[in-house]
Protein backbone atom coordinates (compact mmCIF):
# COMPACT_ATOMS: atom_id res chain seq x y z
CA UNK A 1 0.00 0.00 0.00
CA UNK A 2 1.48 3.62 -0.96
CA UNK A 3 -0.02 4.73 2.78
CA UNK A 4 1.15 3.59 6.04
CA UNK A 5 -0.87 4.54 8.98
CA UNK A 6 1.25 4.60 12.26
CA UNK A 7 -1.10 5.59 15.22
CA UNK A 8 0.38 6.64 18.14
CA UNK A 9 -2.64 6.08 20.59
CA UNK A 10 -0.53 7.66 23.40
CA UNK A 11 -0.69 11.15 21.96
CA UNK A 12 -3.22 10.32 19.74
CA UNK A 13 -1.80 11.43 16.47
CA UNK A 14 -1.65 9.44 13.07
CA UNK A 15 0.67 9.45 10.66
CA UNK A 16 -0.20 8.88 7.26
CA UNK A 17 3.40 8.10 4.85
CA UNK A 18 2.43 8.39 1.65
CA UNK A 19 5.33 6.03 -0.72
CA UNK A 20 5.39 5.29 -4.55
CA UNK A 21 2.14 6.16 -6.81
CA UNK A 22 -0.22 7.56 -4.43
CA UNK A 23 -3.21 7.76 -7.50
CA UNK A 24 -6.65 9.49 -6.39
CA UNK A 25 -8.16 6.37 -5.79
CA UNK A 26 -5.37 5.40 -3.48
CA UNK A 27 -5.41 8.25 -1.69
CA UNK A 28 -9.57 8.33 -1.24
CA UNK A 29 -8.53 4.29 -0.10
CA UNK A 30 -6.32 5.79 2.65
CA UNK A 31 -8.66 8.57 3.89
CA UNK A 32 -11.34 5.71 4.03
CA UNK A 33 -9.66 3.78 6.34
CA UNK A 34 -8.86 6.13 8.59
CA UNK A 35 -12.96 7.76 8.74
CA UNK A 36 -14.16 3.62 9.26
CA UNK A 37 -11.09 2.57 12.07
CA UNK A 38 -12.56 1.68 15.13
CA UNK A 39 -9.62 2.38 16.88
CA UNK A 40 -8.85 6.37 15.75
CA UNK A 41 -10.95 8.21 18.29
CA UNK A 42 -12.92 11.79 17.45
CA UNK A 43 -9.82 13.86 18.71
CA UNK A 44 -7.16 12.43 17.07
CA UNK A 45 -4.43 14.61 15.36
CA UNK A 46 -2.91 13.67 11.77
CA UNK A 47 -0.09 14.05 9.77
CA UNK A 48 0.01 13.21 6.15
CA UNK A 49 3.82 12.89 4.99
CA UNK A 50 3.69 13.60 1.15
CA UNK A 51 7.14 14.01 -0.10
CA UNK A 52 7.70 10.37 -1.54
CA UNK A 53 4.16 10.59 -3.22
CA UNK A 54 4.69 10.29 -7.37
CA UNK A 55 1.60 11.83 -7.89
CA UNK A 56 1.37 15.81 -8.79
CA UNK A 57 -1.89 16.43 -8.64
CA UNK A 58 -3.60 18.67 -11.29
CA UNK A 59 -6.18 21.25 -10.03
CA UNK A 60 -8.75 18.82 -10.14
CA UNK A 61 -7.28 16.16 -8.38
CA UNK A 62 -6.41 19.11 -5.66
CA UNK A 63 -10.09 19.29 -5.26
CA UNK A 64 -10.89 15.62 -4.39
CA UNK A 65 -8.04 15.68 -1.91
CA UNK A 66 -9.13 19.05 -0.78
CA UNK A 67 -12.68 17.03 -0.46
CA UNK A 68 -11.21 14.15 1.02
CA UNK A 69 -10.06 16.64 3.56
CA UNK A 70 -12.95 18.39 4.24
CA UNK A 71 -14.83 14.73 5.12
CA UNK A 72 -11.98 14.13 7.55
CA UNK A 73 -12.40 17.79 9.08
CA UNK A 74 -16.49 17.01 9.56
CA UNK A 75 -15.48 13.34 11.53
CA UNK A 76 -12.83 14.17 13.10
CA UNK A 77 -12.55 17.61 15.83
CA UNK A 78 -8.90 17.88 16.15
CA UNK A 79 -6.08 19.13 13.84
CA UNK A 80 -4.26 17.97 10.47
CA UNK A 81 -0.81 18.64 8.93
CA UNK A 82 -0.22 18.20 5.41
CA UNK A 83 4.05 17.92 5.50
CA UNK A 84 6.00 18.39 2.32
CA UNK A 85 9.14 20.00 1.62
CA UNK A 86 9.27 19.59 -2.45
CA UNK A 87 9.20 22.94 -3.82
CA UNK A 88 6.28 22.07 -6.21
CA UNK A 89 4.68 20.05 -3.93
CA UNK A 90 4.73 23.02 -1.59
CA UNK A 91 2.40 25.40 -2.98
CA UNK A 92 -0.42 22.36 -4.18
CA UNK A 93 -0.31 21.33 0.11
CA UNK A 94 -1.21 24.93 0.95
CA UNK A 95 -3.91 25.38 -1.70
CA UNK A 96 -5.60 22.20 -0.74
CA UNK A 97 -5.44 23.21 2.71
CA UNK A 98 -6.90 26.47 1.77
CA UNK A 99 -9.55 25.22 0.05
CA UNK A 100 -10.51 22.27 2.52
CA UNK A 101 -9.73 23.83 5.63
CA UNK A 102 -12.78 26.99 4.69
CA UNK A 103 -10.61 29.28 7.80
CA UNK A 104 -11.32 27.40 10.65
CA UNK A 105 -7.34 27.08 10.48
CA UNK A 106 -7.53 23.37 11.58
CA UNK A 107 -5.63 22.15 8.40
CA UNK A 108 -2.37 23.47 7.54
CA UNK A 109 0.98 22.71 5.55
CA UNK A 110 4.09 22.73 6.60
CA UNK A 111 8.05 21.97 5.23
CA UNK A 112 8.79 19.57 8.47
CA UNK A 113 7.47 16.64 10.46
CA UNK A 114 8.85 18.65 13.81
CA UNK A 115 6.68 21.94 12.80
CA UNK A 116 3.57 20.31 11.80
CA UNK A 117 3.86 17.83 15.28
CA UNK A 118 4.77 21.12 17.17
CA UNK A 119 1.65 22.41 15.73
CA UNK A 120 -0.72 19.18 16.18
CA UNK A 121 0.24 18.99 20.05
CA UNK A 122 -0.27 22.30 21.46
CA UNK A 123 -3.84 21.92 22.28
Amino acid sequence: MPFEHIIDHGIRLAVVRGSGKGSIEETADSARRLLEGQSIHKDYTFMFVVDDIDLHPTPDQMSSIAFLFRTMLERFSNRIAIVTSQIGRVTAANLIAFEADKGDGRLRAFTTESEAQKWLLQI
